[in-house]
């Protein structure tokens, strides 16, 4: 996760139950009209992407109670939890 969040629009949060990645940058195969360019040799994590619940239907901040926008931020997190971390 540590690697992940190091780039650009890449955050975490967590809500109750799960640890969510959000990449913030729009897919390099969505035609103009919106549809998937690759859609029928798209990625087996975009097959399994499910639409119930999209960040854009309402604030997605509501349901997190962690978030990590940056490498800082996740690595504090890391230390704080795990007292071994570093050492």
């Amino acid at each position: 996760m540590l690697w992940q969040v190091s780039h650009k629009s890449v955050s975490f949060y967590k809500d109750e139950d799960h640890w969510y990645m959000m990449i913030s940058s729009p897919c390099t195969h969505i035609q103009k009209d919106g549809r998937c360019g690759i859609y029928a040799q798209r990625p087996q994590i975009c097959r399994e992407h499910s639409n119930d619940y999209c960040e854009f239907d309402a604030p997605a901040e509501d349901g997190w109670q962690m978030v990590f926008k940056n490498y800082e931020s996740l690595l504090a997190y890391c230390r704080k939890r795990f007292c071994t971390w570093g050492r």
